[in-house]
């Protein structure tokens, strides 16, 4: 269409001469400039194809069977994308290269549709792509992989939907109309999933891609990556002994790889190790051929879930060695008292906000829901219920600076003082884990807080990214006994929905 619009334009002084015998021929010329909308790789081409319908074209960008991580637009590419009227793409996690073309496509006015917006992410993992596609080979900050999972590509494809429809809404209701039929689709697959997996016999299953952690989080399973194994090079003989041990130690019946693996390494893997390989497909890139024979993103799905069951179907009297164990670092409070060391006020400078409001909006609603997916001892809205008891607070901003604490509070008032350290003190917890409080008490008499404690899950001095704070006018140890209620505090130029990502992220 942006094509069509561009000549009109250019040719607008003779289509007003020729329009007295030219009038049908011309509007026939504006009607046929349907909407040409490039998509990134296979899975966003897939669900906005669906979408799109006869309301336009829509192109992938990736080339059949190419793996999109180690895709670079070229400048064909890129020219393609800006004679297009919308790039439909799944993150910039995924898709790196976005940002950096973003202003050109502003420029010419091309749509910029992201099928994660208003998605929260996982973190990413260092096994992601342990075989190397570069020297340093690939490791996402946070993980793309969310079309792997049925119920989140219904997410994407509502996503998509409704950008588009925004952007073009005198095709919102075919669009809305195309959406709906491929979503219902979408949510018998993702039943398909549900109920393979509610009363599976084993939910823990075997990696050489660790593309598959939002599937395993939607469905209750337990993906366990393993590292130093590649899709193209035969693993080495010191690396096959050690899988021998580790099939034997946790009952491994199969190892999954992805779609382009060498069957060479399957085989030697096979054959060293006494296991069986399978195919579990990220659907970064169909072949050609795959397309030509109508596979898709669902029937592709539906293959993965058939390989998927020769695991959970099977019992393993094993499968508890592979339960993943909370990692003792000092985030989560495992250290030594000798580790622990004064700090100044200053790792806590800076302009902060508390997190309440946002738990109160709803926007931190998923990472609610992700708490509840990660520990279903408590549901979503019983961890809710949980933070609105420890981040309740009047103090909405805290401004810190030099010495000095200025706590702002709802109605707009402020109260200031001047703090000095009073130490620490290391607490230990019933669950095992430990935590330090930092505190400073007021120099004067003020009708500030006159005692304060911080924790932030650092034991020494460090710039803090967030915090809990404590605070009143009794003491230091009555402070110390309180358990239930931590107002929490983030840097005062973070959205909502950028807070919730960091604490998704860790």
């Amino acid at each position: 269409m942006k094509k069509a619009w561009k000549w009109l334009a250019l040719m607008g002084l003779t289509g007003v001469l020729g329009a007295c015998g030219n009038n049908d021929e011309n509007e026939n010329s504006a009607n046929d400039g349907d909407l040409t909308i490039v998509a990134s790789f296979y899975p966003m081409y897939d669900f906005t194809k669906n979408i799109v319908g006869e309301e336009g074209t829509v192109e992938l960008l990736v080339p059949a069977g190419t793996d999109s991580h180690d895709f670079e637009p070229s400048a064909r590419d890129i020219a393609k994308i800006q004679e297009a009227d919308a790039l439909v793409y799944n993150n910039e996690n995924m898709e790196m290269w976005v940002p950096d073309v973003a202003k050109s496509l502003e420029q010419e006015n091309v749509e910029v549709i992201k099928a994660t917006e208003g998605m929260l992410l996982m973190p990413g993992s260092e096994e992601e792509h342990d075989h190397d596609h570069s020297e340093e080979g690939h490791h996402h900050e946070l993980d793309p992989h969310v079309w792997l999972a049925p119920s989140l590509a219904v997410k994407e494809v509502e996503a998509i939907r409704d950008q588009l429809s925004e952007s073009y809404p005198e095709h919102a209701e075919a669009f809305e109309a195309n959406a709906a039929a491929y979503l219902e689709k979408l949510e018998k697959l993702d039943q398909k999933y549900a109920d393979a997996f509610t009363n599976a016999k084993q939910t823990s299953f075997v990696t050489q891609h660790a593309a598959f952690s939002y599937l395993a989080l939607e469905y209750g399973l337990n993906q366990v990556p393993i590292s130093g194994v590649s899709a193209e090079e035969e693993p080495s003989p010191a690396r096959i002994a050690e899988l021998k041990d580790f099939v034997e130690e946790n009952g491994i019946q199969y190892i999954y790889f992805e779609e382009n693996a060498k069957s060479s390494v399957a085989e030697t893997l096979a054959n060293e190790t006494k296991i069986e390989t399978e195919v579990l497909n990220p659907l970064e890139g169909l072949t050609q051929d795959q397309m030509d024979e109508g596979e898709d993103y669902i029937s592709v799905m539906e293959q993965n879930l058939t390989a998927l069951r020769k695991t959970t179907d099977t019992e393993n009297p094993k499968e508890s060695n592979l339960t993943p164990e909370k990692e003792k670092t000092v985030y989560n409070g495992y250290f030594e008292d000798e580790d622990v060391a004064e700090r100044p006020l200053s790792d806590w400078a800076g302009d902060w906000q508390s997190v309440y409001p946002y738990l109160e909006d709803g926007t931190l609603d998923q990472v609610m829901e992700y708490k509840e997916k990660k520990d279903p001892s408590k549901t979503a809205a019983e961890y809710k219920a949980y933070y609105q008891t420890g981040y309740q607070t009047d103090v909405k901003e805290i401004k810190i600076k030099g010495n000095t604490m200025t706590f702002i509070f709802e109605d707009g008032s402020e109260k200031s003082a001047e703090y000095k350290s009073a130490g620490y003190e290391i607490l230990d917890y019933k669950a095992g884990n430990r935590g330090v409080r930092f505190l400073f008490e007021a120099k004067d008499d003020t009708d500030a807080f006159k005692y304060v404690q911080f924790s932030d899950h650092g034991i020494s001095p460090e710039k803090s990214g967030h915090f809990h704070i404590y605070y009143g006018d009794d003491s230091q140890a009555a402070l110390l006994e309180e358990m239930d209620h931590w107002p929490t505090y983030y840097p005062a130029d973070l959205s909502g929905m950028a807070i919730a990502q960091e604490m998704l992220a860790h």
